[in-house]
């Protein structure tokens, strides 16, 4: 099984033969892959260009704060309610998507390794975990403004990207961007 990140891009394109993909099929394809994938694919969903389409990154906040919820207090499996696992997404959107994403994510495959594996095993993983659900709520009050889900969106895909390979310097990265994402969000909702 292949578990590079690009792997796991091919294995989300390449599975369905249909012109839409449900957010449940997405999901219960990478469950078993640990709490990585399941962080990755929706951020990644909310990093590319898919994440412009209206309503997309608050489906992929609620799908990843409750994912990230779960993990947080120590669930093996997630569960998600029917109105989030029948959201479709169209397939060639998704395809395009992958297709501009897979040039980066090789490049960034070349710096991971496994470090700092204290942030991806228990109980690291469950702190990060709860991190994570915060700034994936924040994606939702940040659809309305062009290209900020962006920060949140990315905060997150680096730090499944850490957990993907147990890289603890990626997850680091991924938790600063997301404390970035904190202060977008009180800076636009004026609280600071």
């Amino acid at each position: 099984m292949d578990a590079s990140i690009s792997g796991l891009l091919d294995k989300l394109v390449d599975e369905s033969d249909n012109e839409k993909q449900s957010a449940g099929e997405i999901i219960a394809r990478f469950e078993n892959r640990g709490f990585g994938p399941l962080l990755l694919i929706p951020s990644l969903i909310a990093l590319l260009p898919t994440g412009a389409i209206p309503g997309v990154p608050s489906i992929c906040g609620i799908t990843l704060f409750l994912i990230c919820i779960q993990v947080a207090i120590g669930r093996n499996a997630p569960w998600l309610p029917n109105k989030i696992t029948k959201q479709e997404i169209d397939q060639k959107k998704l395809e395009n998507a992958v297709e501009r994403a897979k040039p980066y994510v090789k490049k960034t495959e070349k710096l991971l390794k496994p470090r700092i594996t204290a942030l991806s095993n228990t109980p690291g993983k469950n702190i990060v975990a709860g991190y994570c659900a915060l700034a994936s709520l924040c994606m939702i009050p940040l659809e309305v403004i062009p290209f900020a889900v962006a920060l949140p969106a990315l905060g997150l895909t680096l730090t499944a990207i850490g957990m993907t390979n147990r890289d603890g310097a990626f997850i680091s990265l991924g938790m600063i961007l997301q404390l970035g994402t904190l202060y977008l969000v009180l800076k636009v909702s004026g609280l600071i």
